[in-house]
């Protein structure tokens, strides 16, 4: 896995948050965690977040990415299904 962090030196509160949004619009599965994101190694990736001055690092770890907003179980994305009633005035 690769995993990113924002750096302590030289980050700000939105280096993960960019990082997230930049690997989303590229479809990339993605673990969000509070302090890092964690997804599958690529090399090509990694060098872009190292060019935002992220610190990437490659290790062994479990991956429990995001389901997504239509994903169904997995990761920490919730499943909501029912029907909602709308009550109208007329």
């Amino acid at each position: 896995m690769l995993q990113v962090r924002a750096c302590p030196a030289h980050g700000t509160a939105t280096d993960l948050p960019r990082a997230a949004y930049h690997l989303g619009n590229r479809h990339v599965q993605l673990e969000v965690q509070a302090d890092y994101l964690q997804f599958e190694p690529d090399p090509v990736l990694a060098d872009m977040l190292r060019r935002m001055h992220l610190i990437v690092t490659e290790m062994e770890a479990p991956f429990e990415p995001e389901a997504g907003a239509y994903g169904e179980g997995g990761g920490h994305g919730q499943h909501h299904d029912h029907e909602h009633a709308h009550e109208h005035g007329h």
